[in-house]
């Protein structure tokens, strides 16, 4: 018989039992039920009470209607949209197929806001973004960021808040809002995407052009210095009639891009010009600036200093439903092309091309040149030998440039023997004919064509053929003159890049 031996309490034993009786978890401080934030081993079966019994740790399952672990999350409407504040990050995945992500924010009317959402593997999910106001209406979107080539192209949507309270925006995959069966949407681990959150003149980083900023001497800022380098800037046009204005420091031989982003919801068409230097001298207006070659700015600038550019309602119409938001960017100043230097009106003020083809055979230069004024003539000298052949060759650069361009061949000296010749011979001799009549100048001398093989000024057809094509020169200098053929017509606007190339016989 086995002797009776009685239970001994010890303190390991009492642990262990205490253990054992111990629930898993504990329970939430506000008593309001299990909190869906709390990582859990989930059961060996697909079936659960509430998400934390699922394998939610990679976000793709929650307790569905029947009681089992379904692919999904918890933000599929406006009721259940995540609440996000500025410079706030989040990572979340589009599952199952068809998904789609509700976020809010509050925010005070007139604010500006910036929405980027980028996908993790952009072959697998095409990110869409959709911003709603307060009652569920769409206000704007943003789908393909395809200006920069080093940045993903998902959404990055600029926008404004029309009115104070809570707005909303979903995250989706292009294809399910696209509803194209022969493209269907997809959905899962390979579906993981980042959205950020943030306002202008908070995190968002893009430039907030704040009031007052109504004329040229109040101009916001906006540096656009470094190359290869993105500037963003926003700002509101508000009330009905509001003109905002920027500042650009430039250098001469750069190109100033401008761009817009289409899609931001604003109830106004923004129309963009851009000034020179003394904010008066417009070079181009531009409407409704987007990411394509056709509706984006392209501006050489031929002068170190400020350019200036004028944001209003295309209408006059204003509100704080009405914004704009503006990218920046310039071509390295390496880039550019040699550029007219002013005063050059004039045969005595001719530009000198340096050209020399004594060495080379053949040696040509380019040059960007602007029309500023009605009636303005551009005089460019080269230096030829004997036999020597020139050619002119206007580029068709598809960005504004004018395209009534003209350009004439100019002999200096033989204008100067036909037309500044002064009657009389003024040596107060019997025979001094200074009282007689003047004879009238030739011609030629009005038409700049004394002397020269080209009789009036060839119009550039717009093609890439040359204007001027090889014409054998004599020595001595000669004038390329370049003038518009609408004699009233000039402003900063109005460039031409224009090429020479001198060949030796």
């Amino acid at each position: 018989m086995t002797p009776f031996v009685p239970f001994v309490r010890t303190p390991v034993v009492c642990l262990a039992v205490l253990l054992l009786l111990l629930p898993l978890g504990c329970p939430p401080s506000d008593g309001q039920g299990s909190d869906d934030d709390d990582v859990v081993v989930p059961p060996d079966t697909d079936s659960c009470t509430d998400d934390t019994d699922c394998e939610f740790r990679s976000g793709l399952e929650i307790c569905g209607d029947a009681g089992l672990c379904v692919e999904g999350d918890r933000n599929n409407a406006m009721e259940e949209a995540q609440l996000l504040e500025d410079g706030d990050v989040t990572e979340l995945y589009i599952a199952p197929a068809g998904d789609v992500d509700w976020f809010r924010f509050n925010g005070t009317q007139g604010d500006l806001i910036y929405i980027a959402a980028s996908a993790d593997d952009p072959d697998n999910l095409d990110c869409l973004v959709t911003y709603y106001d307060g009652d569920g209406r769409e206000i704007g979107y943003a789908d393909d960021f395809e200006r920069v080539s080093g940045v993903a192209p998902d959404a990055r949507l600029y926008s404004g808040v029309p009115a104070t309270g809570t707005s909303y925006f979903t995250v989706q995959d292009k294809r399910g809002w696209a509803n194209d069966p022969s493209n269907p949407p997809t959905g899962g681990s390979g579906h993981q995407y980042q959205v950020f959150f943030g306002a202008l003149g908070g995190s968002a980083g893009a430039v907030h052009a704040s009031e007052p900023n109504d004329s040229a001497a109040d101009a916001t800022p906006w540096e656009v210095s470094e190359y290869a380098t993105n500037y963003n800037l926003g700002g509101g046009l508000a009330p009905a009639g509001d003109v905002d204005w920027l500042a650009i420091d430039v250098l001469q031989g750069e190109v100033l891009r401008l761009y817009g982003f289409p899609g931001s919801g604003s109830q106004g068409t923004p129309r963009v010009t851009a000034y020179l230097e003394d904010a008066s001298t417009p070079i181009r207006s531009y409407e409704g600036l987007a990411w394509d070659l056709e509706h984006r700015a392209w501006i050489p600038v031929l002068e170190t200093g400020t350019y200036y550019l004028e944001i209003q309602d295309l209408s006059g119409g204003g509100g704080f439903d009405h914004w704009y938001f503006l990218h920046a960017a310039k071509n390295d100043l390496a880039e550019g092309l040699p550029v007219e230097v002013e005063p050059n009106n004039s045969v005595a003020e001719a530009q000198a091309l340096g050209l020399d083809p004594g060495t080379t055979a053949v040696e040509s230069v380019s040059l960007w040149g602007r029309i500023g004024m009605p009636g303005d003539r551009d005089h460019y000298a080269v230096v030829a030998e004997e036999g020597d052949g020139i050619s002119v060759i206007f580029a068709r650069t598809e960005h504004g440039e004018t395209t009534g361009v003209q350009v004439q061949l100019v002999n200096p000296a033989a204008i100067e023997a036909e037309c500044n010749t002064i009657a009389g011979d003024d040596d107060d001799s019997a025979g001094d004919d200074d009282d007689s009549a003047a004879e009238e100048p030739p011609a030629c001398c009005a038409a700049l064509s004394c002397g020269s093989p080209l009789a009036s000024p060839l119009v550039w057809d717009g093609s890439e053929d040359p204007v001027i094509s090889n014409q054998a020169l004599s020595a001595g200098i000669w004038n390329l003159v370049v003038s518009d053929t609408d004699s009233s017509v000039g402003h900063g606007g109005r460039f031409y890049e224009m090429r020479v190339q001198q060949a030796s016989p």
